[in-house]
């Protein structure tokens, strides 16, 4: 793949010469990256943590990823094979934005530590290399992803348009579809460089870890909610423009194939088909001539540490809101540390958060959606269950996050400190990840269903949060025992599969138990204290966690 996508580039060193870039290094650094990429893993399948067993093999994991895309792209585009041309506005929107939220999610998921990275600034910019060259090769290499999934998602839609209408349709999708990645490139590096012009680079990595976040859950929310707007009703009914349409790329795109496909081009497609084309070109261009020194120095500052305090008199320090947590929650002195330890490591981590936090909104997302789709299930029973549930799997992704850890070698102070008992560290930093995430979480939903379905299933509320606590030590009990942030991401990430399969087993006997005992008289309050039995008893067995049950890295 990697020769293909070379001579590609050489076809088009004119335009990277133009931008400003001496093609020839660019080339070299791109082919490199390239490379490179056989180590790496992609978190858009789940199967980040595989690693090949053949370093000398070749990689198939994005060809999956693709074929993934193009799976659902093809089944997104089957709405295009009944409709006609003059209808079919509202279906190439939503197809132009799965095509932009999967490209932004995976500049978000895998490619922003890329765009971040400033290693590239301390290996190569010290030798004859421009910033603007960097900077190019660093954009290329993130396109060429973004292009092949830009593609894959549409491959369906070029088919049908081609295939039903004309040829000249199918293509104008594909050109568009490529100015869709590069719109996304552009925008999510002008967000980045807006952060770096306006926050010191201090706060600058946390501050973007929280963009991150808030972007993934947008972008899922977005995702959730466009299918939901576009009812079947609504497909076939011709849209009138409005003024707010010229600011929805989506938007501009759909606007553009459906001026070829009705051969219409007035004031209003003309319009359409200038953003499509000059926004994302001419912010690639603006971006390369005017912001790439700025981005280059601020990159460069961002790995720096801060500087120390100077040293002062000691003073008493007033006990934080972890330990005073660590002292309700927690029985010992070495589960109270490992609480506080856990809980401040959660709180900066940034990695821990950008796999852990997007994940719980997105399941805050899907349970709001879920119950404001309309009809009678929303407000049933079964569907509060249902959503209760839901939710605890997507508390446990905290869990399976605990162990992992880029700084896993530090791991040797576990076997240098005198601990004789270990299980009263995976107690405290499991009791952390309960009060500190799962515990917000579920309040959240909580408050939502109560609001949506009033308060007659507050027994049933009560009783699925503690049948969570309940998976959660289940599944802790039964996977393997590593202690907090001990391993690196790859083992945790090999053993989620069988995670899962032992969580989806107790979360349905669990969650079938539920059910039968919403059929008994107050058998939910009964189960409330069994649950409550059933978790002490899980706990006092998790805290006599021996040495020869523990997996170190």
């Amino acid at each position: 793949m990697t020769p293909l996508i070379l001579s590609i580039l050489d076809r088009l060193q004119g335009l990277f010469r133009s931008l400003g870039a001496d093609y020839p290094q660019m080339r070299a650094i791109v082919q490199v990256k390239l490379m490179m990429d056989n180590r790496r893993n992609y978190t858009t399948l789940g199967r980040y943590g595989q690693q090949k067993k053949n370093n000398d093999a070749p990689d198939n994991t994005f060809l999956k990823v693709l074929g993934f895309y193009a799976f659902f792209g093809v089944i997104l585009a089957l709405q295009l094979m009944f409709l006609e041309r003059e209808n079919l506005f509202l279906p190439l929107i939503f197809q132009f934005s799965y095509v932009m939220i999967l490209c932004a999610m995976t500049l978000i998921s895998d490619f922003s530590s890329i765009i971040l990275d400033s290693s590239d600034n301390q290996i190569i910019l010290p030798r004859p290399v421009s910033s603007r060259t960097l900077w190019l090769a660093r954009i290329t290499h993130i396109s060429v992803y973004l292009f092949a999934i830009s593609l894959a998602t549409g491959l369906g839609s070029i088919l049908i348009l081609g295939y039903r209408f004309s040829p000249v349709a199918g293509l104008s999708f594909l050109v568009l579809s490529v100015l869709s990645a590069m719109l996304m490139v552009f925008l999510t590096n002008l967000l980045y460089l807006g952060l770096m012009q306006l926050i010191s680079e201090e706060k600058l990595r946390e501050i973007i870890n929280y963009v991150q976040i808030l972007m993934a859950i947008a972008f899922y929310g977005g995702y959730q909610l466009i299918p939901r707007l576009m009812t079947q009703a609504s497909l076939g009914e011709t849209m009138e423009r409005q003024w707010w349409h010229y600011l929805v790329p989506p938007m501009w795109m759909a606007g553009a194939v459906e001026s070829v496909l009705l051969w219409t081009f007035d004031t209003e497609h003309l319009l359409f088909i200038a953003l499509a084309i000059l926004m994302p070109i001419g912010g690639i261009w603006f971006m390369s001539r005017f912001m790439t020194g700025s981005f280059t120095e601020k990159l460069s500052g961002l790995d720096q540490e801060s500087k120390p305090t100077p040293a002062t008199a000691a003073v008493v320090q007033p006990t934080t809101l972890p330990d005073q947590l660590a002292g309700w929650f927690t029985s010992s002195s070495l589960e109270r540390a490992s609480f506080a330890f856990a809980w401040r490591i959660m709180g900066r981590d940034r990695k821990f958060k950008l796999k852990t936090y997007p994940q719980l909104g997105f399941g805050l997302v899907y349970i709001v959606f879920m119950s404001l789709r309309g009809g009678t299930f929303d407000n049933s029973g079964f569907a509060t269950l249902f959503s209760l549930y839901f939710a605890g799997l997507y508390g446990m992704v905290a869990q399976y996050q605990l162990s992992a850890s880029d700084s896993f070698k530090a791991s040797w102070l576990y076997g240098a400190a005198p601990i004789r008992q270990p299980g009263e560290i995976l107690s405290g930093s499991l009791k952390a990840i309960i009060v500190k995430l799962v515990t917000p979480f579920y309040l959240l939903v909580a408050a939502f269903l109560i609001w949506r379905n009033g308060t007659d299933q507050v027994s049933d509320i009560v009783l699925g949060y503690i049948s969570t606590l309940v998976m959660l030590l289940v599944s802790a009990l039964f996977s393997d025992r590593r202690m907090p942030f001990s391993v690196p991401v790859d083992s945790v990430n090999r053993s989620n599969t069988g995670r899962s399969f032992i969580t989806l087993i107790v979360l349905s006997l669990i969650g079938g138990l539920h059910y039968g005992l919403t059929l008994v008289p107050y058998g939910v309050w009964g189960g409330i204290v069994l649950s409550l039995i059933t978790v002490w008893l899980l706990m006092r067995q998790y805290q006599r966690t021996s040495w020869h049950q523990i997996v170190m890295a």
